[in-house]
């Protein structure tokens, strides 16, 4: 998959994210939040659903977020603590 060009470390609020990386998942940091909804960001990178997994796991202790600029047919991530207990 080709790199995605961007432009890193500049801050961006999320209708701008949206307009210029469509279909994409853009890895933020220092992200302004309004409850559940994000208001801004500075963007680390731009990546691809075929490429989202691998640079999530390479860099989870980094304290990035990562949003989908758009709803499609992607794999999931559940970002939660999950308990299980068999009985």
């Amino acid at each position: 998959m080709p790199a995605i060009a961007t432009e890193q470390n500049r801050r961006m609020s999320w209708d701008e994210m949206v307009k210029e990386y469509p279909d994409r998942w853009v890895v933020i940091k220092d992200a302004e939040m309004d409850g559940p909804d994000i208001i801004s960001g500075i963007i680390v990178t731009v990546k691809s659903d075929d490429d989202i997994m691998r640079f999530r796991i390479d860099n989870q202790k980094k304290g990035y977020k990562f949003y989908r600029t758009s709803e499609g047919d992607f794999y999931g991530i559940i970002d939660a603590d999950i308990n299980i207990s068999v009985d």
